[in-house]
């Protein structure tokens, strides 16, 4: 409930299309739920039919790449509003199931509340997969440090997407939740298999349709935590019914997802348009460059993963990059003097594909494609490294204790910090501009939310509270030890 007030407040606080390519994803969700799945090729993505205020949205990004320029800048939707016209979109090739959830708000209104309807819609979806990996870790024997790792993993960008339309935003927490299913089949056998084992069919069979590369972090999230298992431990789980039954139906939803991506060619379309040498650069250049590029970018890339919001705009503070390089790099230092065996081989994995995968996803791309990647791509690997890495080390850390629970008191009070202080950034940009005060913010703001500026602070700031009041108390020895 928490984390699903905080993604809907990211929604009513964020100026509509101030979200990584939001405006096509508004067109495609809107055109998807009046049965117009593709639309007619155009000049320039597809083009459907949606209503004005929806079409509109493209106009209302007068303020993406510059942090200096509030979002006051906008114009209105022209009247009527909810007339029906064309609209270009580049998702227009995109699998339709996330715009099928997210999409049905914008036909029960006529103007701009629309679109922050789907914006609620998706956060309701988005985390609700991430409570469903949180309830399987809160059932876990050691969850103290997993649940330190769910920290990690939910950083300030996934509650961002969480409040915006992009299908990335579910990508993320539905592979979340199937690998936090795999890990508590495997290593929590005392517990029933399965509700488990329908948190990974639903989590796979969700995020398999949600994006292109999607597939690819399932095979991480679904198999990386078998190496876990003996031999004879993973031949007696092939034999579970619930397991074959998985299996089954995971498969199912790859061939349904493969076939979507195979019969549009969605995958190869955008390296085939001859727009894109005009919008990316790098293209025609050999594979060595796009995965040299981006391997010697993975900082700046780890950083859009932690949080810059907007259109690549938005930077969170320092502070906030610092308190998640401390609690990454605490994982990683711990992994490297404790873990060894196949939790060592384990962790590797993780971290190895959240490095490696995104050079390598260049290396293929660049030529036809040019340099596209963005640290949230590879978010979806990234949160199942900060678990799964947490996860092993609960074996070889003490299960509770004093130290162990102020660490996590302190973990999770830092955690809330930074999340308050990357909302409040945000609000700051789009209010008055980057280059102006947090004086200035609340004395002469340009541009204000749905309720203003305070009650979404204040808003923010309580429901944050309230979740750490509650982890808390729930973090007495009683409730973290069997």
């Amino acid at each position: 409930m928490v984390i699903g007030l905080l993604m809907s407040l990211w929604a009513i606080a964020t100026p509509i299309g101030a979200a990584p390519d939001e405006p096509a994803h508004l067109i495609k969700a809107a055109s998807v739920v009046r049965g117009e799945f593709i639309g007619d090729r155009g000049s320039f993505g597809h083009i459907v039919d949606v209503p004005r205020y929806v079409s509109h949205t493209h106009a209302q990004t007068c303020y993406a790449f510059d942090g200096r320029e509030e979002a006051d800048c906008a114009p209105e939707v022209p009247a009527p509003t909810d007339e029906i016209v064309k609209g270009s979109t580049t998702a227009g090739l995109y699998n339709p199931l996330y715009y099928l959830l997210s999409g049905w708000p914008s036909l029960l209104f006529g103007d701009s509340t629309g679109i922050y309807g789907m914006r609620l819609a998706s956060a309701v979806v988005v985390s609700g997969f991430l409570a469903l990996a949180f309830g399987l870790v809160w059932s876990w024997r050691r969850r103290i440090f997993p649940l330190i790792g769910l920290a990690v993993a939910t950083t300030p960008m996934v509650l961002f997407l969480g409040g915006t339309v992009n299908p990335n935003a579910l990508e993320i927490t539905a592979t979340l939740a199937a690998f936090t299913g795999m890990l508590t089949i495997i290593r929590e056998r005392h517990l029933p298999i399965g509700p488990s084992a329908a948190i990974v069919l639903a989590g796979a069979a969700v995020a398999g349709n949600m994006r292109g590369l999607s597939i690819l972090w399932l095979v991480v999230a679904l198999l990386v935590p078998l190496v876990l298992l003996r031999l004879d431990e993973l031949m007696t789980l092939l034999r579970r019914r619930a397991v074959l039954l998985v299996i089954a139906g995971v498969a199912i939803a790859f061939i349904a997802a493969a076939a979507w991506l195979l019969g549009t060619n969605s995958l190869g379309a955008a390296v085939d348009d001859p727009l894109t040498e005009m919008i990316a650069p790098g293209v025609g250049a050999p594979w060595y460059y796009g995965a040299w590029w981006t391997f010697q970018a993975t900082i700046d890339y780890l950083q859009g993963a932690v949080g810059i919001f907007g259109w690549l705009d938005t930077p969170s503070p320092l502070f906030v990059f610092g308190v998640w390089a401390t609690l990454m790099g605490g994982l990683l230092l711990l992994s490297a003097a404790l873990l060894k065996g196949r939790a060592l081989i384990f962790a590797v994995l993780l971290v190895g594909a959240t490095v490696a995968l995104p050079p390598l996803m260049q290396a293929v791309y660049i030529t036809g494609g040019g340099i596209i990647w963005q640290g949230r791509y590879i978010l979806p690997v990234l949160v199942c490294a900060a678990l799964g890495v947490a996860t092993v080390l609960s074996d070889v850390l003490p299960a509770a204790g004093s130290p162990l629970r102020r660490l996590f008191v302190t973990v999770t009070v830092v955690w809330a910090a930074a999340q308050l202080h990357a909302f409040a950034t945000a609000l700051r940009r789009y209010s008055v501009g980057l280059d102006a005060s947090w004086a200035d913010m609340f004395t002469a703001a340009d541009w204000v939310p749905p309720g203003g500026l305070w009650p979404s602070l204040l808003g923010f700031a309580v429901v944050l509270a309230g979740g750490v009041a509650w982890v808390i108390a729930a973090s007495r020895p009683r409730a973290l030890t069997d």
